[in-house]
């Protein structure tokens, strides 16, 4: 058995099949994630934790979602239903006994969210929590009670620094981790709650707190991925079986004198022989080349039966359609539930019933906002609720999102209602 036998996992782990075994390496020196775990990146006194084993863990994640037919337009939906309509401002009150809230006027907040175009900030924010799991914003101050902005940092180019506190308490963004040089980087301090002004710039790190992940959390689709892989497969599969004829189609037979007449020397003879493999390759491969006739003469002996000339002996391939098929219907099922979203409300057809009936499709719109939602906005709200602190707005108002339920036509004439949603800031 050779080193070729042995195989490496991520997360260093190894299996060594004539051993029947698993060797895991361990060590002290480890920023361990569990599922991203790798050895510190040191370089001019910046010590890294690595996103992923070569710390291009998002940069794969990209790669592995934008090659896919389904999961662009998932994560995309699932963006959208997170950030609701629009973002509102609204005030809590108590109300026999219920906490109530309400929308409310203030323009004070709502003229600073235009000025630090807040709508893109999170319309960012929510693009890498779907996508990553993660999100990064940056608090510029102009002074100790005015945040003049905030900005998105996408998670392909922000690491947190190594620490052994509880929590990360650094950050490291770079435009290149291939090629990383120290001096390029720009090194912020996370936000401080219990002195909300104690930094010009700081970081504020959304996320949900995985255990087991003290840098980077892991978005809940990425245990589908090789599920995904499959169905990325498929579609390179059939792309290239319409391109070269499904595997080998057929078994052709030409008599072994045939290109005798074609010269009176092996390197003419064999010439004449590659022109013919490249003309029908030619003739026989592509959609443009479906159901094409091949039409050739034979020669009798004296008894009238068919001498040996050319036959075309089709090659039945039972895997091209069917089994196929099925094959990807159960790949796109598994990775799309990894989502946690109705495919259906992405405009998705899994293979089954697609989507129900229009009362269906309604409750499984507004369980979603009602039970996935609410969470995932307050690590968004994160910064909005810092910069908040920092700013003095009046303490009885929020920010929060405002979402559009879906009614029948008998309970509103227009089909939808503005509704305010409880994860405010």
């Amino acid at each position: 058995m050779t080193t070729r036998d042995i195989k490496e996992l991520e997360g260093g782990l190894y299996i060594l099949p004539g051993a029947k075994a698993i060797v895991e390496l361990t060590g002290s020196d480890k920023a361990q994630d569990v599922g991203y775990g790798a050895a510190p990146l040191s370089q001019g006194g910046i010590k890294l934790a690595p996103w992923g084993p070569d710390n291009l863990q998002p940069q794969k994640m990209l790669e592995l979602v934008h090659n896919n037919h389904l999961k662009p337009q998932l994560i995309t939906t699932a963006r959208d239903f997170v950030l609701g309509s629009r973002l509102g401002i609204f005030a809590r009150s108590i109300v026999d006994g219920k906490e109530r809230v309400e929308p409310v006027i203030d323009s004070e907040m709502e003229d600073w969210f235009e000025l630090i175009e807040g709508e893109m900030v999170l319309q960012s924010l929510a693009y890498n929590l779907e996508m990553f799991a993660n999100c990064f914003s940056v608090l510029s101050l102009e002074s100790k009670s005015y945040v003049e902005s905030i900005q998105s940092f996408d998670c392909t180019v922000t690491r947190a620094l190594v620490t052994a506190k509880p929590k990360p308490d650094r950050y490291a963004f770079h435009h290149d981790w291939r090629n990383f040089r120290a001096d390029e980087a720009k090194i912020l301090p996370v936000f401080d709650p219990r002195n909300p002004s104690k930094f010009g710039e700081c970081v504020v790190h959304g996320r949900d707190w995985t255990p087991g992940q003290k840098y980077y959390d892991i978005p809940p689709y990425w245990g589908t991925r090789q599920w995904t892989k499959v169905s990325n497969k498929i579609a390179r599969f059939h792309e290239a079986g319409l391109d070269n004829g499904y595997n080998v189609k057929y078994h052709i037979k030409i008599p072994a004198g045939y290109f005798d007449q074609f010269g009176d020397t092996p390197d003419k003879r064999k010439k004449a022989e590659l022109d013919l493999m490249a003309s029908m390759n030619e003739m026989l491969a592509g959609v443009e080349n479906t159901d094409k006739v091949f039409v050739s003469k034979y020669m009798t002996d004296a008894n009238g039966k068919m001498l040996p000339g050319w036959e075309i002996v089709p090659i039945e391939n039972k895997m091209s359609d069917g089994a196929y098929d099925s094959v990807n219907t159960q790949a796109n099922i598994a990775h799309t539930s990894g989502h946690g979203i109705d495919p259906s409300l992405a405009g998705i057809d899994t293979g089954g019933k697609f989507g129900g009936s229009g009362s269906e499709k309604r409750v499984s719109y507004q369980l979603h906002i009602a039970l996935r939602t609410p969470q995932k906005r307050k690590i968004l709200l994160q910064a909005f609720k810092a910069a908040h602190k920092i700013m003095g707005f009046n303490p009885n108002h929020r920010f929060g999102f405002v979402d559009v339920d879906i009614t029948t036509i008998s309970e509103n004439p227009k089909g939808k209602e503005n509704t305010t949603n409880q994860a405010a800031s």
